[in-house]
């Protein structure tokens, strides 16, 4: 899965043990995985919903277990552009931890997904509910210097970017970054990345993304379903805000059109060799074209330019070739409506 460029925000959700036959169900994990890895979505979200299936199967469609499974569903969806199917999931994974007493990280992951969900959907106000929610169960469950506060404190900086609040948003940061530095040391990429996203916003003051990001993550977890009783606990990712602590602005596309934001540069008249450099180590940029950039001033830094990619008719098709680019280790941002 992909993090500040797309900052995956890890908060463990521990499994139980369930006594049932595995292989079918770690199978399909193990495929969704490495297809996830891979950037191919499309096929992620099939093995996972097997995954899936294969729990309620063996569960029943109310064991709190399923939580796991709902929010890696609900992740791939989110990131394909089915908002709303992700959202129906993550508020039953969010019924089914509350039914298990709403006390634990658990809940706070179920509910940091949503907010995200929400966030993707510009319900501004169910965001901001759904993160301090979470924000506040993580810091009385795990203290309030836990890494995983510093990493939702992220998601609720961006929120606040959206809507222009870049007081607030930089506090957010900063203390983000004070326990970053201290939980988990200075080299530690997510510590990095928030560093860099917090110089970002100290720098200017408008433009809503960090251009230079941690490289991403990969990482997910085994399902809930397959779980043998001998089988050790194991924990569950929180997905993290798109576009890290500095959200990506959407710029003005055409109804049904979307397109790849793919870094900036300093001059202008290097945009056409940068494009040819990011076609030749991404080959499937060539089917696209570059488009006309969008200059951006940033105070005390200069001009910057926009290098951006399209036309592609969907966003399922665009999220997904921007995972792989993500997962190479570039920028990517996917623009439009």
């Amino acid at each position: 899965m992909a993090r500040l460029r797309v900052l995956l925000v890890f908060l463990a959700l521990v499994l139980g043990a369930a006594p049932m036959r595995a292989d079918e169900a770690e199978e399909a994990y193990r495929r969704g995985q490495a297809l996830l890895e891979a950037g191919k979505l499309v096929e992620a979200a099939r093995a996972f919903e097997r995954v899936l299936e294969l729990a309620e199967r063996a569960l029943g469609p109310d064991d709190p277990r399923l939580a796991v499974d709902l929010n890696n569903l609900g992740e791939v969806y989110r990131r394909l552009g089915r908002l709303d199917e992700a959202a129906q999931l993550l508020q039953r994974a969010i019924r089914l931890d509350e039914a298990a007493g709403g006390r634990s990280p658990a809940l706070a992951v179920s509910l940091n997904n949503l907010g995200l969900v929400r966030l993707s959907q510009g319900r501004l106000a169910e965001a901001e509910t759904l993160f301090n929610r979470s924000l506040e169960l993580l810091e009385r469950t795990l203290g309030a210097d836990h890494p995983d506060v510093a990493r939702a404190l992220v998601n609720l900086a961006q929120l606040e970017l959206r809507r222009g609040e870049h007081a607030s948003a930089r506090e957010r940061l900063e203390r983000a970054a004070r326990i970053a530095r201290a939980s988990l040391g200075p080299r530690d990429p997510t510590a990095r990345a928030i560093e860099t996203a917090l110089a970002e916003l100290r720098g200017e003051r408008s433009v809503a993304r960090a251009e230079t990001t941690a490289p991403p993550s990969t990482a997910t977890p085994p399902p809930s379903a397959p779980a043998r009783a001998s089988e050790r606990s194991r924990t569950a990712p929180v997905a993290a805000a798109e576009g890290g602590a500095l959200a990506a602005a959407e710029g003005a596309a055409p109804s049904g059109t979307f397109r790849l934001h793919l870094g900036s540069i300093r001059d202008a008249d290097r945009l056409e060799q940068e494009w040819r450099r990011l076609v030749a180590r991404h080959p499937q940029l060539a089917a696209l074209s570059l488009q006309p950039a969008q200059k951006v001033e940033i105070p005390g830094k200069g001009t910057f330019w926009r290098v951006i990619a399209g036309p592609l008719k969907s966003r399922s098709e665009a999220a997904e070739l921007c995972a792989k680019i993500a997962s190479a280790g570039d920028p990517c941002t996917v623009l439009g409506r």
